[in-house]
């Protein structure tokens, strides 16, 4: 097994490059943070991680080949990161304060982007079955693992209708993803108190939205061109619940709309969509997405549909629920 350890930073020098022979150690600076807020006014602020690699198949023929496809594995990681960021964790521009803060979250989704406390990444090139999968270490979650699939990048390299480099930014990006994207607040469970997770398909989804926007979609996806098209279900998850946040973000709410779930889901979990819903449902409260969107996620689908029917260029001019972003802005502790 070959290992590469390295400190990621955007100014250090690049991550030594293997050329027929095994990953040599690279040593770069911790300080460098990722904030580029330009227009925006509240981005987060993370110091980026370190990337390993572990390399345990060296005689797999696809090991050779991830070499040469990624060669500076660090920096891909740091455009993913940064995409990320973008995505995820950055709030529109706050307006001038001579403006209300009760007429501040009506003009679009705002919060205040906290990202989890991910240390380092370690990346694995292993032979098994599938594409990839990421999880954290058991004994501390702040690290973080990236299996990659062996026979997968073989698949990359002979398939005609991809380019490799293309699918393995983009499998890199949405497993990163999973290495900072919230699921439940960090208080679930404390004192036996119960907070749901959100269904496994909004978590696929989120991070195959942050691969959409980073212009990773692989040539094999599909988005839907009417509501026929569409998956069976909002949650099918992947690239299909991509799309759908995609419109939720761009149509719907306007930027930072997806972030805003992400943030939701930090602060007070997936309540209000299910039979248990925690110990603290009130009744009369709206759930999670109608509190985000002023309609239930079921109707943000059908909206969807209809949106998609009426085509890209169709005029739909109708008032638009819109839901409470004030408790983001004025509580955002809560």
């Amino acid at each position: 097994m070959t290992e590469l350890t390295a400190n990621s930073s955007a100014t250090s020098a690049p991550v030594s490059r293997p050329n027929g022979e095994s990953p040599r150690s690279s040593e770069h600076q911790e300080e460098d943070k990722i904030s580029n807020p330009d227009d925006w006014g509240h981005q987060a602020l993370i110091a980026r991680p370190k990337i390993r690699l572990h390399a345990q198949e060296l005689r797999h023929p696809a090991s050779s080949s991830f070499f040469v496809l990624i060669p500076d594995l660090a920096s891909v990681l740091d455009e993913a990161l940064n995409n990320i960021v973008q995505s995820l964790y950055t709030s529109p521009k706050w307006p001038s304060p001579d403006r209300s803060m009760k007429s501040l979250y009506k003009d679009g989704p705002r919060f205040r982007p906290s990202m989890p406390p991910t240390r380092s990444v370690t990346v694995f090139l292993r032979d098994f079955g599938g594409v990839a999968y990421t999880r954290g270490i058991e004994l501390d979650d702040d690290h973080k693992e990236i299996h990659l699939s062996l026979p997968y990048i073989q698949h990359c390299t002979s398939s005609k209708n991809s380019s490799p480099v293309h699918e393995l930014h983009g499998v890199l990006t949405h497993e990163l993803v999973h290495c900072y994207q919230h699921t439940t607040p960090p208080f679930a469970g404390d004192g036996g108190r119960k907070i749901p997770g959100p269904p496994g398909g909004l978590i696929e989804g989120i991070a195959d939205f942050v691969r959409l926007k980073a212009g990773l979609a692989p040539p094999h996806w599909k988005k839907p061109q009417s509501a026929g098209e569409r998956a069976d279900k909002w949650d099918a998850g992947y690239e299909k619940t991509g799309y759908f946040l995609a419109w939720i973000e761009d149509v719907w709410a306007g930027r930072g709309a997806v972030g805003m779930v992400n943030d939701r889901l930090l602060r007070v979990g997936y309540l209000g969509e299910g039979e248990d819903d925690g110990d603290d449902k009130e009744e009369a409260q709206p759930g999670f997405w109608e509190s985000l969107f002023g309609i239930g996620v079921a109707d943000l689908w059908e909206e969807y549909g209809k949106w998609l029917d009426a085509g890209e260029d169709g005029s739909r001019d109708h008032e638009k629920a819109r839901g409470n972003w004030e408790d983001e802005v004025v509580n955002p502790e809560a």
